[in-house]
């Protein structure tokens, strides 16, 4: 990868070797308890991705960023989707993860899943990515259950001047972002973005050329961040893109139209190029006072406009949220934070005959109100943090989801946590609402062929978490750091896909919450410095999960996410070398194990991989740095997941790429 980077940046970047790692430790960190906490201080298994990790990682997204924390797994479908989850239960559309940008919840409505693919922003200007691992309901609601993602961008106040970022290679053809910082009063000072990215096409195996997977986007954005008064401070952002992506799919015909005759008996379009039409904007304002007596209260609203158009499916979604919250001790020894939200999303879509949605359109409201108290039992030692969060949403009601959680700060180098907490998953507008042609069965003539739909329903529930918690961080030396999480969890209510027959003998599916099950897992990260110049990070993941159908469940079966789409173990080790002031080398070793079956509908293994990635930087003065990055080096391509039904398996190719970074 060719970088040319500033000063400011060449600095941070030499800063973060000479870092302690008790400093690493004390890292503020906001999500776990929605105020700024040390890391070492928090009863939650948290993990915070630097803006210097990411740098050195040499990658160009956000989702392939997060392969940086232990428990994400983070699966590439093709070239322009991902499955990203914690603690298992991965799929194309994985819905038990809550991910934010800044506070700004980027989950669609119709899976409560995430489009990964037009989440990005200038990866410069991140100052942090947050992964909670494991339920944050108490403090962020519903669709938190099995962990938390808060992608925090950086102060305006610390991107001025301007940044030019370009790189291109085999699959990264091309990749440029412009940004440019400046005061605009003596209390206010703003940045503008530019990002522009050209994707190549990966590979299809089956019959063996281009996937036709090749995607474009062009996005831009601002941010504003001032003060009123000293005890008062704002920030005004806003986004826009639009993304050009192609795919190739399997599509089913509609056999009432006689001019898909063509393809009786089955009705099946193969290896259509499709293509995907996403575009969207933002706006978010946040306004925080802190009182003479040290508390905190902020506001934080935005809107959100969305669109995703493809052969099977065209909606739009627009959401307005309001959140409040407030921090204060209303006694010696207690914290308490407190708040409450508002979320209106108003959904259109245009209906086709693989995919309706009925009311074509709607408008869901969420309330929410939540307390915690941080209780500190033992002055400096022994803390106990409660709360709940009460929600009520149009399809289930009231959802209450509380959590009890114990730090003890051991001493000075050990800190010990213990959780126990409640989440749920409320249920999507597809599970409840939706019409989906699985499958068209060919028939004797004269009859015509048999279409199996699978329907929402009205009674579909949210699905149930109750998760046990254990963590130790512990730095046994000055030059070593251990942070280790077990946790179990207990599920109730699962989805599944019922099948049933009509009066008719139809067979259709219907979704359900007919399956229960449980997992338990460790998660550890080792930070060792054995040299100055020379840092080793290593990362491993450990998941066992089982699920079994309720007695109510079907007798003519079910389809059911049975806990395979997670492989068994994940681990990651990386080497950061700072050969000499201006230069360095960064290995990083990607494993993950065997994954048994990743889709509902196709029973597609995917084996185990490892992928070797190498950067190289060179800084030839103190506004310049070029690097060359290679990415799975020692295989030519390798499959990592596959989407559903309609998606044909894709295999990731090795990579190359040269980037250059200027500030000006």
């Amino acid at each position: 990868m060719l970088v040319l980077l500033s000063a400011n940046v060449q600095a941070e970047n030499a800063d973060y070797l000479d870092m302690p790692l008790e400093e690493l430790l004390s890292m503020d960190i906001t999500s776990a308890a929605k105020k700024e906490q040390r890391l070492r201080e928090t009863a939650a298994s948290a993990f915070i991705i630097t803006r210097e990790d990411i740098h050195r990682s040499g990658v160009t997204s956000i989702p392939e960023a997060l392969r940086l924390a232990p428990g994400v797994q983070v699966a590439r479908i093709d070239a322009n989707k991902w499955a990203i989850t914690t603690r298992g239960f991965n799929n194309q559309f994985a819905n038990m993860l809550l991910v934010m940008i800044d506070g700004r919840t980027v989950y669609s409505p119709s899976i409560s899943g995430v489009y990964w693919d037009v989440q990005d922003t200038m990866l410069e200007d991140i100052d942090r990515i947050e992964v909670i691992r494991g339920p944050g309901a108490t403090l962020w609601g519903a669709n938190a259950v099995n962990g938390v993602i808060n992608i925090i961008t950086r102060n305006a106040s610390e991107t001025q001047g301007g940044l030019l970022v370009a790189n291109a290679g085999n699959e990264e053809k091309a990749n440029l972002s412009l940004r440019y910082g400046g005061e605009i009063t003596e209390t206010a000072k703003g940045r503008v973005y530019l990002k522009y990215t050209d994707h190549d096409s990966f590979w299809l195996p089956e019959i063996k050329q281009d996937a036709g997977d090749q995607w474009t986007s062009i996005r831009g954005g601002f941010r504003i961040d001032g003060t009123a008064s000293a005890r008062n401070s704002w920030t005004l952002q806003g986004d826009v893109y639009d993304a050009d992506e192609q795919q190739t799919a399997n599509y089913w015909l509609d056999p009432s139209d006689p001019a898909n005759e063509y393809a009786a008996p089955y009705y099946i379009d193969p290896l259509v190029k499709d293509s995907i039409d996403a575009s969207g904007w933002n706006l978010l304002g946040r306004w925080e006072h802190q009182s003479d007596q040290g508390s905190v209260a902020a506001l934080q609203v935005y809107y959100d406009h969305s669109e995703r158009s493809e052969e099977f499916s065209i909606q739009s979604y627009d959401t307005l949220d309001l959140d409040f919250q407030h921090r204060f001790q209303p006694l010696p020894k207690h914290d308490v934070v407190w708040g409450f939200s508002y979320r209106q999303v108003k959904d259109q879509f245009n209906n086709t005959f693989m995919a309706k949605v009925l009311p074509d359109s709607q408008r869901s409201n969420l309330y929410s109100f939540f307390l915690q108290d941080e209780i500190e039992l033992q002055p400096d030692q022994l803390r106990l943090i409660v709360g709940s969060k009460f929600e009520h949403n149009d399809y289930t009601g009231l959802e209450v989801q509380p959590t009890g959680r114990l730090l003890w700060l051991v001493d000075s180098n050990t800190t010990l946590w213990g959780a126990i907490s409640r989440a749920v998953r409320m249920p999507s507008r597809v599970e409840h609402s939706a019409d989906i042609v699985f499958q068209i069965v060919p028939s004797n003539p004269p009859y015509p062929p048999l279409e199996v739909h699978g329907y929402g329903s009205n009674s579909f529930d949210s699905e149930i978490l109750l998760a046990y918690e254990l963590g130790l961080r512990f730095q046994p030396r000055d030059d070593l750091s251990i942070d280790l999480a077990a946790y179990y969890h207990d599920y109730d209510q699962l989805e599944t896909l019922e099948q049933q027959l009509s009066p008719e003998g139809i067979p259709y599916l219907v979704f359900d919450n007919n399956l229960q099950g449980d997992s338990h897992g460790i998660e550890l990260s080792v930070d060792w410095q054995p040299r100055e110049w020379w840092r080793l990070q290593l990362g491993y993941s450990y998941y066992d999960i089982s699920t079994s159908l309720k007695a109510d469940s079907s007798f003519l079966g079910s389809v059911a996410p049975n806990g395979l789409s997670t492989p068994e173990h994940q681990a990651s080790l990386r080497s950061l070398m700072d050969l000499s002031n201006d230069l360095s080398l960064d290995l990083w070793i990607y494993y993950s194990g065997y994954i048994n079956r990743p889709a509902y509908l196709q029973e597609t293994s995917v084996p185990g991989y490892t992928s070797v990635n190498i950067r190289f930087a060179w800084h030839p003065n103190e506004d310049l740095e070029l690097s060359l990055v290679g990415r799975n080096l020692f295989d030519k391509r390798h499959l990592e997941f596959v989407g559903e039904s309609y998606l044909m398996p894709t295999e990731i190719d090795r990579s190359f790429h040269a980037q250059v970074l200027w500030h000006f």
